[in-house]
């Protein structure tokens, strides 16, 4: 009989299998430059007998060329290099290495440990063999990797199995005759521990979903990104939302004179970039505990709005040549739609009050995890690599390099106490968002590695010339009014309640005169909607067939000053606990800002809500200032309220313009009255390592 019918006779009965396991081109190779050298040279003697066996070669033959016996290579062959590797394949010239376990331990006697350690190996797979033990093992498996309680961890808990499996093992007699593991100091821990750990790797889809989720399992499959489809400009943009590594204060004044530093939380920013060209479209800082639908979308309209430089506080000439957003480089990008809307599945994301307008306004499709034919859902609900990259080059080019910067884990403290720093460099706000602003635009302007060493908005210029008729245009007047809040409410009142016709609309009352003029009206379902989401004073009311009849103002003492609907509901909340009292003749937003200023516990941070407060008074008076003319004069009640209301620092800032072309030099500043409160302290940069 010939060798290979020998072989064939003593293993296999697989047909197609035995075609390939004597074409030796197919068995799976070995790396032979990672051996030593002695290995390699006693790997590169069996290859070689092998090779001479298979060709049909004598004993003398094998003895004279690699000093090898037929009957020991008729052995590795057949009980290694053909024997079936955990992978499903044949060993193939893995089985031809020298000290390389092909065959786990076989133990065919009891094991009897000794006082030095030896004489137990192979204990646990024994005593999964022995007649009693049979259906051990398959139980001890469902344990390790089967459904657990609904109460109970996912992990696999080795304490709570050893105990399972000792526990077992007691009642099948094995203590009573003295069995292994009882005949050990430590029950036999060490080898149970490590057996659990061997079951768990061999069963790796499943030790994910089970620790993890279908979540750890999507995330786990890896992806070159070379089966991405090829995206032209603005068919996706990717948006996210980053919290900031970094402690920042507000400046608020002290009923002692003066200004105190008083700690915020970390705020978060929501960037929109653009797939193709990697430019950022817009972006939102966002001042809540948690982002919102509102703040969604309002860093839409941030996107599809004119981005204009802010004035600098710290420096003249932070932006760099050519810095800007996509929407101030050139009015083509004005506005500009985009086809797909790619987020990461949080409900602020996905839930209808940002679809819809973006599907009505944008014409953009949101692309989510939830979709079974998302990309994303294919892999990991934060595939979104272009976003997330952004963001690593934003921290580690800002945040991460000041002194406050909480770093991205607890180790890049390194015995740090960012908010005590925050407070000793006086790290504002206020600074904190100028520096945002001035990466982003100088980001937008920097040479990209992955765009050929081209600059985003250069990309963009590039892309854009060669489909000038493809980008669409969203309307102006419907981007204004796309983040405003937008409700069905009865017109109540009239005269037979002896009442002025309102709306109760976000806990307030909404009137107007025109109201009177319109009984018809009453009973009526009609549309509410603001058409400013910073000021909730005023609402455009409409109806179901589309018709505007007018606008109509909020009633006392919501009337005073600007404000969100977020601040209302904050300070409806703090009047509920009696922190705040509001009546008719008071200014609730003022009441929100002295709360804020005067509360005693300093240790708190202070409340969105008064943050919101300053960003929107100073922008008020900033526009109050602009509107002014050189030759008219008349009584600044608004702009009066705002500068009580606010910091006499933030004021100021709020009065500057920056020294460039094409803008007016400063106004001249006006003589402090002697019950302002002491200067604000000079901001001062953060300290940098």
């Amino acid at each position: 009989m010939g060798v290979k019918g020998k072989i064939r006779d003593h293993l296999i009965h697989d047909e197609d299998l035995l075609q390939t396991q004597f074409d030796l081109s197919t068995w799976p190779m070995v790396d032979e430059s990672a051996l030593s050298e002695a290995r390699r040279k006693k790997f590169l003697l069996r290859k070689k007998a092998i090779e001479l066996y298979i060709s049909g070669a004598n004993e003398a033959q094998l003895l004279k060329k690699t000093g090898e016996i037929r009957t020991n290579i008729y052995r590795i062959i057949t009980s290694r290099c053909l024997a079936i590797h955990p992978d499903g394949d044949i060993y193939g010239w893995r089985g031809a290495l020298h000290y390389y376990r092909v065959k786990s331990y076989d133990r065919q006697h009891p094991p009897a440990p000794q006082a030095n350690g030896s004489g137990a190996s192979g204990a646990l797979q024994w005593l999964f063999e022995i007649p009693k033990a049979r259906d051990l093992k398959e139980r001890f498996h469902k344990q390790i990797i089967g459904s657990s309680e609904a109460l109970a961890h996912p992990k696999p808990n080795v304490q709570r199995l050893f105990r399972w499996l000792i526990g077992e093992l007691r009642a099948l007699g094995l203590e009573k005759e003295g069995q292994w593991p009882f005949n050990t100091e430590t029950l036999g821990y060490q080898s149970i521990r490590l057996y659990i750990k061997k079951v768990t790797q061999a069963h790796p889809l499943l030790a994910l979903s089970k620790i993890g989720g279908p979540d750890a399992i999507a995330k786990a499959k890896a992806s070159d990104g070379t089966r991405r489809p090829d995206f032209k400009l603005f068919d996706r943009v990717e948006c996210d939302a980053h919290k900031l590594d970094c402690r920042m204060v507000v400046m608020v004044p002290s009923p002692h004179g003066g200004y105190e530093p008083r700690k915020i939380r970390r705020i978060w920013i929501i960037v929109i970039i653009d797939v193709r060209s990697r430019a950022v479209l817009g972006y939102h800082i966002s001042l809540r505990r948690e982002c919102s639908a509102l703040d969604v979308l309002i860093t839409i309209k941030n996107a599809l709005s004119k981005w204009a430089p802010r004035t600098l506080t710290f420096c003249e000439d932070g932006y760099a040549e050519g810095a800007a957003l996509p929407s101030a480089h050139s009015e083509v990008y004005l506005s500009a739609c985009w086809n797909e809307f790619s987020v990461d599945g949080a409900l602020a994301n996905v839930c209808p009050r940002v679809e819809e307008p973006l599907l009505h306004i944008v014409g953009a499709k949101v692309i989510k995890p939830q979709d079974p034919m998302s990309y994303s859902s294919r892999r990991s609900r934060d595939d979104r690599p272009f976003i997330e990259s952004f963001f690593r080059v934003l921290a580690s080019g800002t945040m991460h390099r000041l002194s406050p910067s909480t770093g991205s884990s607890h180790k890049d403290k390194k015995g740090r106490e960012p908010e005590k720093i925050a407070a000793e460099v006086q790290f504002q706000l206020d600074y904190a968002e100028e520096l945002l602003d001035v990466t982003i635009a100088n980001y937008n302007a920097t040479p990209h590695t992955g765009l050929g060493y081209r600059s985003p908005l250069a990309q963009m210029d590039f892309l854009s010339s060669k489909t000038k008729n493809r980008i669409r245009h969203a309307d102006p007047e419907r981007v204004k009014r796309m983040a405003g809040t937008r409700k069905v409410c009865t017109l109540l009142g009239g005269e037979y309640t002896g009442k002025r016709p309102y709306f109760n609309f976000e806990n307030a009352k909404y009137t107007s005169e025109w109201l009177v003029q319109r009984p018809d009206l009453l009973g009526k379902k009609l549309w509410l909607q603001l058409d400013d989401e910073t000021d909730a004073r005023w609402a455009t009311v409409s109806d179901s067939n589309g018709l505007i009849y007018g606008t109509v103002h909020v009633q006392p003492p919501w009337h005073r000053s600007p404000h969100t609907l977020y601040m209302r509901q904050a300070i409806r909340a703090l009047a509920t606990k009696r922190l705040l009292f509001l009546t008719g003749n008071r200014d609730p937003v003022q009441a929100l800002i002295e709360y804020a200023e005067i509360h005693a516990n300093k240790k708190l941070p202070v409340h969105p809500a008064y943050l919101q407060a300053r960003r929107i008074m100073m922008t008020s008076t900033q526009a109050l200032d602009e509107m002014k003319e050189p030759n008219f004069s008349v009584p600044d009640v608004m702009g009066e309220i705002n500068r009580q209301a606010m910091p006499e620092e933030l004021t100021k800032v709020s009065g500057a313009s920056k020294k460039t072309k094409g803008t007016s030099p400063p106004p001249e500043p006006k003589p402090k009255s002697a019950s302002q409160s002491a200067p604000l302290p000079k901001m001062r940069m953060a300290k940098t390592w």
